[in-house]
């Protein structure tokens, strides 16, 4: 080959070699755009030697996460699963990713990446909580976080701050997940994975999670403990142990979607769930709750909760006083309101010093799209001990658990840090409530109100053996017998009362006059009693009132055309 020829050949060679290169760098490009994960978050698994990572895709990719002790120390590896996600999400992020990581040491603050074909994000870290029960765990709680918010860059300070054991979301995500084919959700998972992949994000559902009540993204997006993943609509509940606390995230949704079903499984999971809670309340004394709708508010909007008959306090409310549940931690209404300890719409304390029913705390104004619900006009109802609107738009709550006997709780503001309202819960009895701790008075209010309003005071669960049923059964036998022979006595006394007054009219009056109707016409009989002092008064004559001449005939007619 000549020169000249080589040298008409080299450019050739050169375009070649940068088109190449330029296949690779574009190869990478949209690998990166399609398969950088996104979204992470992380979440408690069935025990506390257990971290869940999640994560989402544009893409089809590989689902690998590093993870360590150090940041710069990576070595070890844990594979995880991936699911296309497409129901009304044709726009989001279509691959959600999870990796759940197992025997993690306790007390330890651990780095992870998750990886998909080979790109990487991070690294984040976690710290495991401790395994024993005498220390204080502190959470984030907040409810109806949107991502038209100004709360999330304070709850990303906060979170840094290194103090907090987990976030607790009591639900409404975003508002909506499903929006804009997905795109909603995405914004909002990329907003709260500054906090996210840092706390264990602990949720429940709330109404805007329905989505028409098959809760896809809800399902899809997150992994709770307990659950499948994706989770499945008929097991949205689960619980969780962290230091002195059992936590209980229940579904309010339940009493408001079509499958009716779901009612019944809950309230049997909760019955099972806090009978062995309770068994352990030596140890784990502290037992709270969080679900989205409230059981009472006094908000001026109509909602469930601002009714007598409502279908979260009628589906919940004996299960929790039952078996002794501390606190409830509830969303919905976009506002703050703190409640006294109440039962059956009865105040049964007016402090939180050993109180004798759970303590609500409604915190829903961590900021929607739908800005702040308003309270109804005075009066107060008098359960309801604080609320707070327009002020509360934009805050959080804090749920420090000082130990097996205290709990300090504030609801702070992000303008300024200002807190609206704090509290102390100090409970050294901790148990199933007792209607016979009550005032008599209280007791028996709660009684008129369940007559008015219906429900029952309390109910059998597995944990009643047959014995305590047979006397359950020999005691209402033992009561109907006591109703029927208390009929029999009364029925007793009321006859010789009208003996009695019989008698004692016989001998008041010489006439007595009884008609058998006032419409007096001809062909009736006024009966009279005879007037002779001999005569007896059971031998009544008949006065013929068709005789016009008699003279009580004749006052008849004169009364009557009067």
């Amino acid at each position: 080959m000549s020169e000249k020829q080589r040298s008409a050949e080299l450019p050739v060679v050169w375009v070649l070699l940068v088109c190449a290169v330029s296949l690779v760098y574009a190869n990478v490009e949209e690998d990166e755009a399609v398969c950088t994960p996104q979204h992470v978050h992380i979440a408690y698994g069935d025990a506390l030697d257990r971290m869940v990572i999640v994560w989402a895709t544009r893409g089809n990719c590989t689902t690998l996460l590093e993870f360590g002790t150090s940041p710069w120390q990576l070595d070890q590896h844990a594979a995880g699963t991936s699911v296309e996600f497409w129901e009304q999400n044709f726009r989001g992020l279509h691959i959600i990713h999870l990796v759940e990581l197992t025997d993690l040491a306790a007390s330890a603050t651990y780095f992870y990446r998750p990886i998909s074909n080979n790109i990487g994000k991070g690294p984040f870290y976690f710290k495991t909580p401790r395994t024993d029960l005498g220390w204080s765990p502190e959470f984030l709680v907040f409810g109806d976080l949107g991502v038209h918010t100004q709360t999330i860059p304070t709850l990303v300070e906060e979170a840094l701050k290194g103090e907090y054991t987990a976030l607790l979301h009591i639900g409404d995500l975003a508002y909506n997940l499903k929006d804009g084919d997905g795109l909603i959700g995405d914004q909002f998972m990329q907003l709260i994975e500054p906090v996210a992949a840092y706390l264990p994000y602990m949720t429940a559902p709330g109404n805007h999670e329905i989505d028409s009540d098959t809760f896809t993204h809800y399902a899809h997006r997150f992994s709770m403990p307990q659950s499948p993943w994706p989770m499945s609509v008929n097991k949205l509940w689960y619980s969780f142990d962290v230091g002195p606390v059992h936590f209980v995230s229940y579904s309010s949704e339940v009493f408001f979607t079509l499958e009716g079903s779901l009612v019944q499984k809950q309230f049997d999971w909760l019955v099972a769930d806090l009978k062995k809670a309770n068994a352990q309340r030596n140890e784990r004394p502290w037992v709270i709750a969080f679900g989205h709708r409230p059981m009472y508010c006094s908000a001026n909007d109509g909602d469930d909760c601002t009714k007598n008959d409502s279908l979260v306090r009628t589906g919940l409310e004996d299960v929790f006083y039952h078996f002794g549940v501390d606190i409830v931690l509830q969303g919905h209404e976009h506002n703050y309101e703190r409640l006294y300890p109440v039962y059956k719409g009865v105040v049964v304390a007016t402090n939180y010093t050993n109180p004798p029913a759970p303590v609500q705390i409604i915190s829903g104004a961590a900021g929607s799209k739908h800005g702040i619900d308003r309270f109804q006009p005075p009066p107060q109802p008098d359960w309801s001990a604080v609320r707070v609107d327009n002020t509360s738009l934009n805050s959080y709550g804090r749920l420090h658990v000082i130990n097996s006997t205290h709990v300090y709780w504030e609801q702070r503001s992000i303008f300024d840090g200002a807190v609206l309202d704090e509290l102390w819960i100090v409970q050294h009895r901790h148990g199933r409530f007792q209607l016979d701790d009550l005032p008599h008075n209280v007791s028996q209010e709660i009684g008129q109100n369940l007559v008015t309003y219906g429900g029952v005071s309390g109910f059998l669960d597995e944990e009643d053996s047959e014995q305590n049923k047979e006397e359950l059964v020999n005691s209402d036998k033992s009561r109907r017998i006591a109703i029927g022979v208390s009929f029999a006595v009364l029925f007793t006394m009321l006859v010789v009362v009208a003996v009695v007054t019989k008698a004692c009219r016989r001998k008041q009056y010489t006439t007595v006059r009884r008609w058998e109707a006032m419409d007096l016409d001809y062909g009736k009989k006024l009966f009279t009693a005879g007037k002779d002092e001999d005569d007896d008064l059971e031998k009544d004559f008949e006065i013929d009132m068709g005789n016009g001449n008699l003279q009580s005939r004749k006052l008849l007619s004169v009364l009557n055309n009067k």
